[in-house]
């Protein structure tokens, strides 16, 4: 089986008016992050711990160039609270899908003298990551 490389990747994030935008061209890097809780239901005469299976969930981390298009999606975010959810989609050429709705949790623009202005952005899956071969 041949390993995979982050080439050819398709990363959409919905914009302001809530329609996905292919921001591929100015994202640098992305990690999805997939998490399950576990409950500890050790009994008082048990000799050895024992756990159940919790809530599961995951996070998004993206990093870009800053440009209409992004400050257009991620500016908004940094001086206002907002309840809305963003739709994302990672599409692989492998055809690896992740797509989910996220709460914006982080937004952040960094840069220096004489450099390009970059963002990065988090957010937390609210229900479940879909994982399929069909992009949107």
């Amino acid at each position: 089986m041949a390993n995979l490389i982050y080439k050819n990747e398709t990363i959409k994030i919905d914009n302001t008016a809530g329609t996905l935008t292919d921001i591929t061209a100015y994202t640098t890097s992305v990690t999805i992050n997939g998490s399950q809780d576990l409950i500890e239901d050790t009994a008082m005469a048990d000799e050895e711990r024992s756990y159940l299976y919790g809530l599961a969930g995951g996070t998004v981390s993206l990093a870009g160039i800053v440009n209409s298009t992004t400050d257009g999606i991620f500016g908004p975010l940094i001086s206002n609270r907002t309840t809305a959810t963003k739709t994302f989609q990672h599409a692989a050429t492998t055809n690896i899908v992740h797509r989910g709705e996220l709460l914006n949790t982080s937004v952040e623009y960094s840069g220096s003298t004489n450099s390009l202005q970059t963002w990065s952005y988090s957010g937390t899956f609210d229900g479940v990551i879909i994982k399929t071969s069909v992009p949107l």
